[in-house]
């Protein structure tokens, strides 16, 4: 038994398909059976049973896979740690983000970091603030930037920045001569709203309602998925929005948009990072964390 049987073994348990597995770990198909049929020969069982298309572990199939999994784990923090020992950071990492700071903060690090650790690659998944925090929790991401804290004793967060929303409207729209106006003045405006479920809208509303306005009484002129579209819909004349300061912070300097205040309206939020506490980072995800906050 040797570690890419083992690799292969478990590529094909994900895939559910020996052709799949040896596509996405660039071999045949032969030589991925080939493997297989070698490391059932070595052990004395058969691993898969064919179900039509797909393949399912057999149960000794799933007693190996659960030992499978360690060894390979074993093997990933192995190289981390020697990595560690001598100083190198490279490889690829993954980061789950909500929209904002998915969007505008973390790629202003992202040139920085990749100058300092030429041998990295960084991809950031846009979610919403709960799906950020279930992927670290089950694992599929080592690190989370979220808006929103949800209380759970394997998680460990810090804050990571803070944020304002806002009343923005495009230069031309006659709320764009007022500084202030009173929350009830929203009725009958026309409004860009994101969508239903986004962290924004629900905070906006909320603290909307608190002020005074009854939501009901505005007039959606759009819902839009993420904070991009909103800015772009703005700028088109589309109507006026409630969005974070960061989205629009150069429209709002250039004199696109400009920013009323709304009598008690007071929205500030805290976006945080996530970890979970019982999974070991790779030297690349703690240093591009400590980098992301120190440069914060």
């Amino acid at each position: 038994m040797d570690i890419r049987q083992l690799e292969i073994f478990q590529k094909i348990v994900d895939e559910k398909s020996f052709s799949r597995a040896a596509k996405s770990l660039g071999l045949t198909q032969p030589t991925a059976s080939g493997h297989i049929k070698s490391l059932e020969k070595e052990l004395g069982v058969r691993l898969f049973d064919r179900l039509g298309r797909e393949v399912e572990p057999t149960q000794a199939g799933w007693i190996l896979l659960d030992y499978a999994q360690k060894i390979l784990q074993a093997r990933e923090e192995a190289h981390h740690a020697l990595e560690d020992y001598q100083g190198i950071i490279r490889g690829h990492m993954s980061v789950a983000a909500s929209s904002i700071p998915g969007g505008y903060l973390l790629p202003r690090f992202l040139g920085a970091f990749m100058q300092e650790y030429p041998e990295t690659s960084i991809s950031i998944e846009n979610l919403d603030s709960r799906k950020v925090i279930e992927g670290v929790l089950e694992g599929d991401f080592p690190i989370g930037i979220t808006g929103a804290r949800i209380p759970h004793d394997q998680l460990s967060y810090r804050l990571f920045a803070g944020d304002e929303l806002i009343l923005a409207v495009p230069k031309g729209h006659p709320l764009a001569k007022r500084k202030r106006i009173k929350a009830k003045e929203l009725a009958g405006q026309k409004m860009i709203l994101r969508e239903k479920g986004s962290g924004t809208r629900l905070v906006a509303e909320e603290r909307l309602r608190a002020a005074g306005m009854d939501m009901n009484a505005v007039r959606v002129a759009a819902e839009l998925g993420d904070p991009q579209g909103v800015r772009t819909a703005l700028k088109a004349g589309v109507g006026i929005s409630i969005v974070s300061r960061h989205a629009v912070e150069e429209d709002l300097l250039r004199g696109d948009l400009k920013e009323v205040k709304i009598e008690g309206f007071n929205c500030a939020r805290s976006f945080y990072s996530v970890v979970h506490k019982g999974r070991s980072l790779t030297p690349l995800c703690r240093t591009f964390l400590e980098f992301i906050h120190a440069e914060n």
